[in-house]
């Protein structure tokens, strides 16, 4: 009578675990691979009229150690919103891997038109790891003004 307890008690556990991958399967091939990425609303296809880094007063400070950079925008007076992106490429084990920082600017909220240093790597606890940085710097900015207008504006950077 045992054995039966276990081969049933066996069955539904076997049971369970196929509707939970099926389940998992069927969720996942449901998902809408449409949906943008946050880079995407950014920097690829954008139909946003453009304006140049000058037009906003865009200046970027690439640290010493060239490990990080920051930017300020000194003509911000009329702006509510910036996304904006950090994109570049680095190596690792030989390979070329695109690399991203995604950062957003509250001007209209905090009045503050700088960012800190934007490290190329990962740190914590105080301790980084920097990215081998190998190529150009790229800044995509999506400014929204207080009048609810959007621009793009891209300023490339070597390092």
């Amino acid at each position: 009578m045992t054995l039966l307890k276990n081969k049933k008690l066996i069955a539904a556990v076997a049971a369970f675990l196929v509707l939970t991958v099926l389940g998992g399967v069927f969720f996942l091939s449901r998902r809408d691979d449409s949906a943008p990425s946050p880079s995407d609303d950014i920097t690829t296809g954008s139909d946003l009229p453009v304006l140049s880094p000058e037009d906003i007063g865009m200046e970027v400070t690439v640290r010493k150690d060239g490990k990080a950079l920051m930017f300020e925008l000194t003509k911000a007076d009329d702006i509510e919103l910036v996304e904006y992106t950090i994109e570049y490429e680095k190596e690792i084990d030989g390979e070329t891997v695109p690399e991203g920082i995604f950062g957003l600017m509250e001007i209209g909220k905090d009045g503050r038109t700088d960012t800190d240093y934007r490290d190329f790597g990962t740190c914590s606890a105080g301790k980084c790891r920097y990215d081998n940085v190998i190529s150009d710097v790229k800044i995509v900015l999506k400014v929204t003004k207080k009048d609810g207008k959007e621009y793009q504006v891209t300023k490339v950077v070597k390092l």
